[in-house]
């Protein structure tokens, strides 16, 4: 086994150094603690973005969302490139001011055998592997044909504009359209098959991430206080029971 630094030493060395210095009467402060966990872990098959709830607390948190109708879709616009007018803000915007855009960001996380473009800091993907989480499938994301991996928006914007998010303010909206705990790397397939749908309606093709998907989406209902269907919750809360 090798053992941990600590600030560069071994934790071997610190030890043998504590001892000495008990038997001689001398006292110290030196914490050992494990370095935090990164924000941003990887998602694939059977994993969730960090910050997810566990199984049991997004049961309890389904059952304390508002049950309501969905509204009317009006006023609803996304398909615009400049951001004028794009109720959830320009997209992919940078919200964690890392100097990466929240697509990179969420590629970073989602792929593995990430290969960068050289020039950008680090940030832009140009070749990697997907674990699609909704399929289960396997598939190489490649730059130039970057539309084949998409980034899902596992709460639909559109859903979420009619379950709670059109009263919000243009900046709420952008919140939620770049939270990575919202979004997903899937592929296109995928992401079509769902498209605006809730989970009345769609589910995973993978039924073994059923109950994966249905903790993300209870999670970012509770976050951003987003409503119900009475079928959706339904749905989820079948999902949940496969946990």
């Amino acid at each position: 086994m090798v053992a941990r630094n600590v600030g560069g030493v071994p934790r071997s060395a610190v030890l043998v150094l504590a001892v000495l210095l008990t038997l001689t009467g001398c006292t110290f402060d030196l914490s050992l603690a494990d370095p935090a966990e990164p924000s941003l872990q990887s998602v694939g098959q059977g994993d969730v973005p960090a910050g997810t709830l566990r199984p049991a607390e997004a049961s309890a948190a389904l059952a304390a969302l508002r049950v309501a109708a969905k509204t009317s879709l009006d006023g609803y616009e996304r398909g615009c490139g400049s951001g004028e007018g794009c109720v959830f803000g320009p997209a992919w915007a940078d919200i964690d001011h890392n100097g990466c855009d929240q697509r990179d960001d969420v590629l970073h996380r989602d792929l593995t055998q990430v290969e960068v473009r050289e020039g950008t800091h680090g940030c832009v993907v140009i070749a990697g592997m997907l674990d699609d989480p909704y399929s289960g499938a396997t598939v190489r994301f490649e730059k130039a044909s970057a539309a084949e991996v998409p980034i899902d928006h596992v709460v639909p914007l559109a859903a979420a504009w009619v379950q709670g998010a059109r009263a919000w303010t243009t900046a709420q909206r952008a919140t939620l359209a770049n939270d990575p705990a919202n979004l997903m790397a899937t592929t296109r397939e995928q992401n079509s098959a769902k498209g605006d749908s809730t989970a009345e309606a769609w589910v995973p093709a993978d039924p073994e991430y059923g109950c994966s998907y249905a903790t993300v989406v209870v999670t970012v209902k509770q976050r951003f206080s987003l409503t119900v269907t009475a079928g959706e919750a339904a749905a989820l809360k079948s999902l949940l029971a496969t946990c």
